[in-house]
């Protein structure tokens, strides 16, 4: 999966507009973060809000800034790998954090938040997971086609 030129431009644009005032994107983020029951531990310190609201900023600047180069994106999701495991994230917590992400932007970027920058920042966030599940859990939604076609084919023998 790939982000087009447009997609990248809208992303950038956008998380640009965000910069000034990230801190209050963080806050509506967490409020919204509070509605779910998640595994998700995140200290309630504004000290320590603090620390994460600079390394959510870090991380997404670089993410995506490496969008199109997707090796490079892994190497940098291994970098926070060690905070996945410190906040005890779970697939489920990375499902909801990207829905909650969709409406705290939404909420955030107002009119400028079109049906072409949802789009964008949906498939972003579907290629962070899905990094981000990959190598905190080590699962990946990528089939093995030749163990896929033998699946089938012993299903078919199986239904004679």
């Amino acid at each position: 999966m790939s982000i087009s030129p447009y997609q990248y431009q809208l992303l950038t644009q956008s998380f640009a507009t965000l910069k000034p005032n990230f801190h209050c994107f963080c806050v509506s983020l967490h409020s919204q973060l509070k509605r779910y029951d998640l595994q998700l531990v995140v200290p309630n310190s504004p000290k320590y809000l603090l620390n994460i609201e600079h390394r959510i900023h870090t991380f997404l600047h670089e993410a995506i800034a490496l969008l199109p180069q997707q090796n490079a994106l892994v190497d940098l999701v291994q970098q926070y790998k060690s905070d996945f495991h410190t906040l005890r994230l779970s697939e489920y917590d990375i499902a909801v954090i990207c829905h909650t992400m969709l409406e705290t932007l939404q909420l955030h970027l107002g009119r400028q938040f079109t049906l072409a920058l949802r789009n964008a920042w949906r498939k972003a966030l579907h290629m962070f997971a899905n990094i981000i599940k990959s190598v905190a859990f080590n699962t990946t939604n990528v089939v093995n086609l030749q163990h896929f076609r033998q699946q089938k084919q012993h299903q078919i023998s199986t239904l004679r």
